[in-house]
């Protein structure tokens, strides 16, 4: 089982580790925790109190402890007495890393060569021209996004694709029914040679129907992926 450890002074970065056993013959009782990269180990300190999330668990579940000792790639926690947080996962989102990227085809829109909302497009490339990227997702949908709107003006009428693909890292494309929730065009504004610039985005909110526990599986894998991302 894995875990993320997260210092008061450093709270956004999270640090890998494994839980390697528990001593409950010791006073105090203890946690050890290895599998802690060397970066990581150099921000934990004997004596420093820190924020354990487990990953990979249904639940959130998460508390505070103390690091009692160091070891060669790890630490040693005092148990804590109770938990900070045990709550049940309401479809947690993660975006998306250009390191892990995933993305959703339609059955329903073909991108052409003559259409000029179209993504650009090689025809060595054809089969992949339709993958749009995914911005964020969670165990029940996502969300995609591109800056060409030919997706969305082909999708405008409708509201289920039954032949959808969701396309995961290391993972054949899984056929998905893809429910469309919502339709949005996004007005982005940023600065170019110190001119003033407009981007428009085109996104769509997507919630899946009927997944079969294979796919949640792998839906879930891909999220816990996701979740420890940025961790050092």
């Amino acid at each position: 089982m894995q875990a993320l450890i997260r210092t008061k002074d450093n709270i956004k970065v999270g640090i890998r580790a494994n839980f390697a056993r528990f001593e409950g013959q010791k006073s105090p009782p203890q946690i050890v925790f290895d599998k802690i990269s060397d970066i990581g180990l150099q921000k934990l300190e004997k004596g420093t109190a820190v924020k354990i999330e487990v990953i990979g668990m249904p639940s959130k579940v998460m508390f505070v402890t103390t690091i009692l000792d160091k070891t060669d790639d790890g630490v040693v926690c005092s148990l804590p007495a109770s938990l900070v947080t045990i709550e049940r996962r309401q479809n947690s989102r993660y975006r998306v890393t250009p390191s892990a990227m995933a993305y959703l085809s339609f059955s329903q829109w073909v991108p052409e060569d003559d259409d000029p909302s179209a993504p650009p497009f090689f025809d060595a490339y054809r089969s992949l021209a339709g993958w749009i990227p995914i911005m964020d997702i969670s165990a029940g949908g996502v969300c995609v996004q591109s800056h060409f709107p030919s997706f969305i003006n082909v999708l405008e009428t409708v509201d289920v694709d039954p032949k959808a693909k969701l396309h995961l890292p290391m993972s054949a494309p899984m056929p998905v029914q893809a429910a469309i929730r919502w339709k949005r065009r996004i007005k982005n504004r940023f600065s170019e040679d110190n001119r003033e610039r407009y981007q428009l985005d085109f996104r769509l909110g997507i919630e899946f129907l009927d997944l079969s526990e294979e796919y949640q599986v792998k839906i879930r894998n891909y999220l816990r992926q996701l979740s420890v991302a940025d961790a050092i």
